[in-house]
């Protein structure tokens, strides 16, 4: 005799319950269409022009002398100063045949915080697609640099990239701008004027955002669709003769919300994307068939891409914004590791506050962080190459914009290993795309100092005194992606 229910006799919130517990993440999403507005297409599909903009958050400070612009003690000109400097020795640095880029190796250093990617094997796969630019930030405080990042500090009329993204290639689509993201990289632009339909959908839970896209679909014995359209029908008399409605007749918050309820919600439903985006595997203990449900469509090469799918946040994150952009739904997507540590059965991928955890130990937290953010990248490179679109693949049309706080501190104590960094302002981003000329460090780094130098934004050429800003990163991704706006910098050096 068991005590395990029938599958008849299952509710949807045990369904739910269950799911979450066997894939380790939090419970279902909240406010799922708090900030979006408009006429959307009933069925999600890539528009013919689309463009995909992929922001990974390098939470904490990413520093690009620990990634691919490392520093060899060799080239200093003491080995006495390069051993107070952030520099590697040469056995730590590689650089695959046929590329201009390099990085540091996966140092697999002692301690609890492990990941087994290598950057030399991405770059040995997306060199011909890697540009790494130089940039000096302009604050050194977490949220405010995250935003900053990703408005270029304001360059822009105060919007950020994925808003922008939205309003220009995010026309038609259901949820043009979704973001997975954490801190300032949660924050909405200061634009003013940037289209409801532009502004971040905040997707707290990737593994279940797949059953919030549908009121009744899962549900046991539900109404069917025609009694629940009288239900919603009588709804909308009852609330329009309310004394309520009465009294807020001219509030726009309640036209924005009736807009949602009347128009985005029921094109969501006709989408399907209870089931193109669903992640969920059917097993014993999940029944999908019995609620009706079946998996997405792509979740077995998701799986081979992912294998953590479902437990580890950072590639469920990765799958979910692959699918958004596969199906149509969205325009920008935004995910990446946050402060809150990723636990799993086989132990600590991530350091407990991502790249921050360099206060205590720089080399281990910025080795294990990089390996793990470039891992999630090619993965979702690789899934993109391989889903055609048009003439070609989701990865002709797409950039990686791998977006950080800021730079670490440049010296440590002589010769060692176990040591703490903090915030600087100098530093580098990584951008990977088939847009631009890749194979490239744009700018370079004085080895006397470690402190990156810019370059010429119209030629791409080094210049030790130019100083690349917030805006010139930002500047970048949109000329990639053709977006116009008074005060752009002209980047077409970057470009192909």
């Amino acid at each position: 005799m068991t005590d395990r229910p029938s599958r008849r006799a299952v509710s949807r919130r045990a369904f739910l319950r269950r799911a979450a517990a066997s894939s380790a993440l939090a419970a279902l999403p909240g406010g799922m269409l708090a900030a979006l507005a408009g006429r959307p297409r009933a069925k999600a599909q890539p528009r013919p022009d689309a463009r995909f903009l992929f922001v990974i958050t390098a939470s904490g400070g990413a520093s690009i002398l620990d990634g691919f612009l490392p520093v060899v003690e060799t080239e200093v000109s003491s080995l006495e100063r390069a051993r107070r400097l952030l520099t590697y020795p040469e056995a730590a640095v590689a650089q695959p045949a046929g590329s201009q880029l390099r990085c540091v190796r996966n140092l697999g250093r002692p301690g609890p915080f492990r990941n087994g990617y290598d950057l030399e094997g991405f770059l040995r796969a997306h060199a011909e697609d890697t540009a790494v630019v130089t940039v000096e930030n302009t604050s050194v405080n977490h949220v405010v640099a995250q935003k900053r990042a990703i408005t270029g500090a304001g360059i822009h009329g105060g919007r950020t990239l994925m808003e922008a993204m939205a309003e220009v290639h995010g026309e038609g689509l259901l949820l043009p701008n979704c973001n997975m993201g954490a801190g300032g990289y949660l924050e909405p632009g200061d634009a003013a004027d940037v289209p409801t339909a532009a502004r971040a959908e905040i997707i707290a839970n990737p593994m279940l955002f797949a059953v919030s896209t549908h009121g009744s679909r899962g549900v046991p014995r539900a109404p069917g669709a025609d009694v629940i359209a009288r239900a919603r029908a009588t709804r909308e008399r009852l609330e329009g003769a309310s004394p309520f409605a009465a009294r807020f007749a001219s509030s726009r918050l309640r036209e924005r919300y009736l807009r949602l309820r009347r128009e985005l919600a029921p094109d969501i439903e006709a989408a399907d994307l209870i089931h193109s985006l669903l992640l969920v595997q059917e097993s014993e203990d999940v029944p999908l068939g019995a609620f009706g449900l079946r998996e997405s469509e792509d979740a077995a090469a998701l799986r081979a891409v992912f294998p953590g799918l479902g437990v580890d946040t950072l590639q469920t994150q990765a799958a979910l914004a692959f699918l958004l952009a596969k199906h149509g739904v969205a325009t920008a997507l935004t995910f990446g590791p946050g402060f809150a540590p990723n636990v799993l059965p086989s132990g600590l991928p991530d350091t407990p506050i991502a790249f921050d955890f360099s206060h205590s130990d720089h080399l281990t937290a910025q080795n294990v962080m990089w390996s793990r953010v470039m891992e999630a990248a090619d993965g979702l490179i690789r899934l993109l190459k391989d889903a055609p679109f048009e003439e070609g693949t989701l990865w002709d049309r797409s950039l990686i914009y791998v977006a950080t706080d800021f730079g670490r501190s440049k010296e440590r104590p002589a010769e060692s290993q176990s040591f703490g960094s903090g915030h600087h302002l100098n530093n580098g981003n990584v951008l990977i795309s088939p847009l631009l000329r890749g194979n490239r460090v744009y700018g370079g780094v004085d080895p006397e100092t470690c402190l990156t130098y810019g370059f010429d934004p119209a030629t791409g050429e080094p210049d030790r005194d130019t100083v690349m800003r917030e805006g010139h990163l930002y500047s970048l991704v949109c000329q990639a992606m053709g977006i116009d706006f008074r005060g752009r910098h002209d980047m077409r050096g970057l470009l192909r």
